[in-house]
Formats: structure tokens, sequence, C-alpha cells
């Protein structure tokens, strides 16, 4: 592919007294990769020199903390409230500098967003009860933070007046209701309390080296907050109080979490044109964020003058050589990110942050990538993401890689998981791995079931299991399942457009049964759900998203209900809680209970001591997400001798 070297976010720009290389700055996303108390870690370096090895301007760390003493909502992330901590502030800075990019630290205070109640009932604090010294003390801490992160060599801090943290709430009438000098009556009153922090750091600290930029919202996403009209003004104080560069983007954790990191809702780029209306207001560079992922729409809305630079978050995250790519021409070979929403999950340590990126927070356990393949044949059974990750690693190292797959079509799970409403983006991670199925020429036999005789046949070097997994139906006493239908059944209809309108009955509200009921509440039909465990009291950010979402579409989801019987398209549950029997009528029951490991031949060939047995990975293994088998792929690829 020809070098796109003339795309316009490759062009520098200049950024106060800055010349940016490009025109691509990563923002600010906490990772929960410091210490508990505070410390920059190995980690967290390494997390940060990835991003910036792969050819961004800029960076900004994860939020830092400016207090101690406050609960904060995000743990292990890095303070920056104590000179203690300037010392690994500035191994993390040097890392950053060696890769040519910029670093800008995040001081950052919550306000009361995350704040518990009291014991005693009292609730949280809000920047309407601080007093006046209170708020002097909070700018002061401030200070102090940008004093020391020009201390430990940072180019500057972006004040974050964002996503409805403890300045964002000062700017927002929804949540400011002073009538002092630091309320909301007037835009200016709202934005004192931010534009005195940066003027003084402006006055104090900035120089050649060292300045602000600000992150702001466009629009709070709530009746009564910020909307882009009252941001215009704002964005025109924080200009003129010293801020060289803005940031815009929108929703926050109090209000629309998904406003803030879209869920696969809103098209790519939804949220520039508040970028857009700042820039027409102020004359300093303006980055657009939100949902941007693909080069050429991140080109045109530069080259067309919405935005000067682009803020791109997730989409670097899931693919850390973004920029590095374009610039060799090599976008064929992208993972964009998929909107999944798993980010938001804190990993354990080990394990892989994002769907799609298998080193995504596990960067230090990266190995290099050595073409010591030998053109040696290696068996792949299964293309869903383990199986595809492993045979696109194996054949980066040189391996001769054949996958075979007994359904007629790649993508395993995944392949449903994109068919619901608000779901397509999940068809790009099967777009990426078809391309590197053409690049690396890697063999694909679709329609074809595995066995011992077909893998004795092809005398394979090795063979990796990547089955996937099989339905689980529970053996439940008086209970026929042969009257329903199974979650993949359903999807398989779903695909082939047959008709499901119609009352629908699913049993399982596992996060696979919801999203499939929208998928057919979307084609026109009625869909009870039913699940014989609790709520669950905690949930992940991805389910609670589907159950807000599957609500809104009208399904009814009931918990603690057991299934007694089934037959004549009719369905009976007994309350777990009050014992009594409800029977429901449907035109399809379909089961959703959950999965089990497909490894009946991994066992059996590997009980026969056959020579080419060397793993099973994703659900073959071990049932879990996206990101388990994407990353269990990875390491079995990398691990292959």
């Amino acid at each position: 592919m020809e070098n796109k070297t003339d795309y316009s976010f490759l062009q520098p720009v200049k950024v106060g007294g800055r010349e940016f290389k490009n025109r691509i700055i990563y923002p600010a996303m906490g990772k929960h990769l410091a210490s508990e108390d505070g410390y920059v870690t190995d980690e967290y370096i390494e997390y940060f020199r990835s991003v910036a090895k792969g050819g961004v301007a800029a960076l900004v760390t994860g939020i830092q903390v400016i207090d101690p003493t406050w609960h904060y909502i995000s743990s292990r992330q890095t303070w920056i409230c104590d000179d203690k901590f300037i010392p690994g502030l500035s191994k993390l800075v040097e890392s950053v500098h060696n890769e040519d990019c910029l670093i800008f630290f995040q001081p950052w205070h919550s306000g009361q967003a995350g704040q518990p109640a009291g014991s005693d009932g009292s609730k949280p604090l809000t920047c309407n009860d601080f007093s006046i010294e209170k708020i002097h003390e909070i700018q002061e801490m401030w200070f102090q933070a940008a004093r020391r992160a020009k201390a430990a060599g940072a180019d500057g801090i972006e004040f974050h007046c964002a996503h409805l943290y403890l300045p964002s709430q000062f700017m927002s009438p929804y949540f400011n209701h002073r009538s002092d000098e630091y309320g909301s009556g007037t835009i200016e009153d709202s934005m004192r309390f931010s534009t005195e922090i940066i003027s003084r750091i402006d006055r104090e600290l900035a120089d050649d080296s060292f300045m602000v930029i600000a992150k702001m919202n466009g629009d709070d996403f709530v009746e009564g907050g910020t909307d882009i009209k009252r941001a215009v003004k704002a964005a025109r104080l924080l200009e003129k109080a010293g801020a060289k560069m803005l940031t815009v983007n929108g929703g926050g954790v109090l209000t629309k979490v998904e406003a803030m990191s879209d869920n696969g809702a809103h098209e790519e780029g939804w949220k520039v044109h508040l970028a857009e209306a700042v820039k027409q207001a102020v004359n300093i560079p303006v980055a657009a964020s939100g949902s941007l992922r693909h080069p050429s729409f991140v080109d045109q809305i530069i080259r067309d003058g919405h935005c000067d630079l682009a803020a791109i978050g997730r989409g670097i995250f899931a693919e850390r050589e973004w920029v590095k790519k374009c610039i060799e021409g090599r976008e064929d070979e992208m993972r964009y990110c998929i909107s999944c929403m798993y980010c938001f999950t804190i990993a354990p340590d080990g394990t892989s942050g994002c769907s799609v990126n298998p080193f995504a927070k596990r960067e230090l356990e990266k190995p290099e990538l050595q073409r010591d393949g030998g053109g040696r044949s290696v068996l792949v059974i299964g293309a869903g993401p383990s199986g595809l990750e492993t045979a696109v690693t194996l054949a980066e190292r040189g391996f001769d890689v054949t996958i075979i797959e007994k359904e007629n079509r790649i993508g395993g799970l995944v392949a449903y998981a994109e068919m619901p409403p608000d779901k397509y983006k999940l068809g790009w991670m099967l777009d990426y791995y078809e391309n590197q199925i053409s690049r690396l020429s890697i063999k694909l036999r679709l329609g074809v079931t595995a066995s011992e005789e077909l893998i004795d046949s092809l005398h394979p070097y090795a063979v990796i299991f990547a089955m996937g997994s099989h339905e689980f139906v529970p053996n439940v006493k008086g209970v026929d399942y042969s009257d329903t239908i199974s979650v993949r059944e359903a999807f398989d209809m779903a695909a082939e457009t047959k008709d499901l309108s119609g009352d629908t009955v699913i049993i399982g509200a596992g996060l696979t049964g919801i999203e499939l009921g929208r998928l057919i509440s979307s084609r026109g039909g009625k869909v009870r759900i039913f699940e014989i465990m609790p709520k669950p009291e905690s949930m992940v950010l991805e389910m609670k998203l589907a159950l807000k979402a599957a609500a809104e579409d009208g399904i009814e989801i009931t918990y603690r209900m057991a299934v007694t019987a089934i037959g004549n398209n009719e369905v009976t549950l007994r309350s777990e809680e009050t014992g009594e029997l409800t029977s429901f009528h449907a035109d399809r029951i379909i089961r959703s209970m959950g999965i089990r490991s497909e490894n009946q031949l991994f066992s059996q060939l590997q009980g026969a001591g056959k020579p080419y047995i060397t793993a099973a990975v994703g659900d073959c293994a071990k049932t879990g997400k996206i990101s388990t088998a994407v990353q269990s792929g990875a390491d079995a690829a990398f691990s292959l001798k």
C-alpha cells in the first residue's frame, strides 16, 4: 500500500510555544496501573511508552490525585499530591520523551462523583457545600500539582474541566447551585474556579517548555446542564485564562457514561460538531474527541476545518501503532476499537484490558516478534477470535498456517455478537482478521469438521485447538427441552432473516440472552426473559448498559424464576421467592443458559499422546470473554517453539 503521509493529521501544528509533530494526541484514560498508594510502576511506564512509541504527538496521563484525603473513585491512579512522587513521575516523562512524544499530566479532583454517603445518612459533599476557604485550598492543591508536574519534566498539565468531575460540576448549572462568585448565575462565575487555577499556573509556571491545555465538556447530555452554547462561552474564558489548546468531549460519570465513551450506539465522530463550535469561537487549537476510529474519517474532519487535532483514546488503546501504520501505509493491519466497553472493566493484573489488543495493560509481557517459524506447518482448529489471533500471530512468525472451521464463516460467537442493535462495530474485528488472512496467505478451510484422521493426514508440526464452546443445557427433572431452540439457532434464524415477530421467551438473562432479546425486539418480536439467579448487585458496565437498552426496548426481565415444564409452545416457571407457578405461551422458547468448553477432541488426542498436540485456546480451554480468547490465542502463538 502506498505511503499516506499526505494525511492532514500527519502535518505538524503549533500549540503554545511548542510544535506538535502531528495532530494525533492520546487523551487521558484511567488504566489502574499505578501502585495502590499512588506511585508510578514499571507497568504504568511501559503502558505510556508503548503509546508514545506508536507515533502520537502528545499524550495525557490518566487522572492524578491532588487530594489524598478525598475519597476518589478510581483505584491505582498516580498521585501528585506530594513531592515524594516526583522521582517516579520523572521516570515516566523520560520514557515518553525518549520516544519523541510530549507528555501532559492531568491533576484531578472528582468532586461529588463517586463519593459515598456517610454512615449517618449524610449525602456526599458537592461544589455547593464548599466554603470559599475550601475552594481556595483545592485551587492551591491544583497549583502545587502543576508545580510538581513541571519539576518532573512534563510539558504541561491538562486542566480537566470535562466529564463532570469537580471543575465541570462548577461549570454546569445542573450541579452548581451556588449564589456567590463561584455560582452558575453567569458563565464567568461558574468558570471562576477553573480560570483562577489556570491563570495562576500560566502566570507563575508557564514558559517555553511548560503550558496549560484544557479538556472541556461541549455538552453534559443532561437537561439543565452545560450545552454547546454555554461551552462556547466557557471556551473563550479558558483561552483568556491561558489555556493553549482545548480538547472537547461530553457526557460524564454523573449523567451518561455512554455519552462520554460511546458503547456503539453512535456513528463515528458523533461529537465532532462540539469541537467545531468551540473552534469557531477561539484562536487556539482545538481537538475533537469521541469515537474517532478510521484514518480517512480523521483526515477529513481536520481537512474540512472541523477541528485542528484529534484525541484518540480507545482507538489507540486498541491499536498502539495507529499513527505509525498510517505513516507506513499499513492501514489494513489496524485493529479498530469495537466500542464494546470492556476497557471500563478493571481487568486483573496479567489480563488484557481490551477485547482486540491482547497486550493492552500487559505491555511488559509482550514478546518481541521473532520470524522463526521456518515454514513449519501449523493447524489451527476453529476460526473464532482465539483461533484467528493464534493463526495471525503464527503467520507473522513465519509458520505455514492452516485454519479449519466447521462453520461456513469465520468469527465464532463474535459473528453473533455483532448482530444485535448498536453492535455492528464488533464486525470491524472480523474485518481485521479477514485482512490478515489474505495478507499473510493463511489457508482457510471453511465447512470442515476436524477429526483425528483429518489431522493425521495433514502431518502438522503443531495443532492449536480453538474449537470454542457448546451450549449448556441443565438436567432439570421433568423438563423436556425438545420444544425449544438454542440461542445460536435463534441467531442463525436472524441471520437468515426469518420471521421473528410474535412472542418470544428466552430462558437465561446473561449478556447473550439479553442481546438476542434486543435483536428479536428490533425485528418486531415481543420478548420476555427469565433468569433463575437473582439480579446481580454489582455488574460490569457493559451489562448495565445492556439492561438499560433492553428496558428501553420494552423487554421484560424477571429474576429468580425456575423452569418447571416446557411443551406445546408454553413454558411454566416457579418463582424462587414465592413458589408461585406461572405459565407463558410463546411462538418460540429459546435456551440461553450458558456454555461449556468444546474440548473433547483435544482431550482425546492428548490422551492418545499425539506428538503434534500443542495447546487449547479460548473457550476451548476455558470459557470467557472476547478479550480472554484473543489473549490466550496470542500467548499460545508466541509460546510455540
